[in-house]
């Protein structure tokens, strides 16, 4: 399960130090995300590509639905939009996919900030369920 004081101090710590995004999240267990509020990558951890299969350069810029299983995509994206909108917290169970089209579950935390480039940021934490 994600440790949700973890997460929260995560978040603080990028709030404090937008510039040291990229250092403060490849410390971190878990894989992270955080998406602009478009819904397009702007940071990725080790961690993060590790679960998926993916080059951090293959993820960032790209739209995060494309770890999302063609069935969800239009619900997410929902979902992600909302989250921008009304900026709050949320956990979860998903089910998404890895570079090779494999389904995984993995449980979710998400986290607002809107200091990274004065604009909004979802930053979520994965941790795959086996």
């Amino acid at each position: 399960m994600i440790n949700l004081f973890k997460t929260k101090k995560i978040k603080e710590a990028i709030d404090a130090n937008p510039e040291n995004t990229q250092a403060i999240i490849n410390e971190s267990e878990y894989s992270i995300c955080i998406t602009n509020e478009q819904g397009y990558f702007a940071f990725v951890n080790d961690n993060y590509c590790s679960t998926y299969g993916y080059e951090r350069a293959e993820l960032v810029g790209n739209h995060f639905s494309m770890v999302v299983p063609e069935n969800t995509k239009a619900v997410l994206n929902k979902l992600h939009d909302e989250y921008i909108e009304k900026q709050k917290e949320i956990s979860n169970m998903w089910e998404v996919v890895n570079k090779r089209g494999e389904l995984m579950k993995i449980n979710v935390d998400a986290r607002f900030t809107n200091k990274i480039n004065d604009s909004p940021h979802k930053i979520t934490f994965v941790q795959k369920v086996f």
